[in-house]
């Protein structure tokens, strides 16, 4: 279980600190409080700010919205590594912080699927940066093991062979 913290300002609405886990074996993120303005790391969290005066582990820029939309319905649309459980909770606490209101569907080009914002907050957004953040560690970690289960496939170590990277 991954526990993250994004710290989003400059959008509607106060500036704002959201608690998520992500738990990586069963691709599900749970988006679980959000609460004040803080710039301090909470013990243990993976810290995601799009404020530079932050000490972080992800920066959050503009340019990863287009990408952070696509996460986001990524993990509301799809199914949990199980088959049939939701990718993307929300508790009772968090419930306001879920951007499908302010996020519209436009159409299509030749890069795919684009999207309308309308008054979106602090909240929303950091929402919209913890989805991006988990789907770019799945991604991360979903392309290591295929490529560790491709060199495992080549069977080069158990013929005597060598293998460097």
């Amino acid at each position: 279980m991954i526990p993250i913290q994004a710290t989003i300002v400059g959008y509607n609405g106060k500036p704002c600190t959201l608690f998520s886990a992500y738990a990586k074996e069963a691709q599900v993120l749970t988006v679980v409080v959000s609460g004040e303005h803080r710039r301090d790391r909470r013990e243990g969290c993976i810290v995601i700010t799009n404020d530079l005066n932050i000490e972080r582990d992800s920066l959050f820029l503009e340019s990863e919205f287009s990408s952070a939309i696509s996460a986001y319905f990524s993990l509301k649309d799809g199914a949990a590594q199980d088959g049939k459980s939701a990718r993307l909770i929300f508790s009772d606490k968090a419930a306001a912080t879920n951007p499908n209101q302010a996020i519209e569907k436009d159409g299509m080009d030749t890069s795919g699927p684009k999207y309308r914002m309308q008054e979106i907050t602090n909240a929303q957004v950091a929402v919209l940066a913890t989805c991006w953040y988990a789907a770019s560690t799945a991604s991360t970690i979903n392309t290591v093991l295929d490529f560790a289960d491709k060199l495992l496939d080549l069977d080069i170590l158990s013929r005597g062979g060598i293998l460097t990277i």
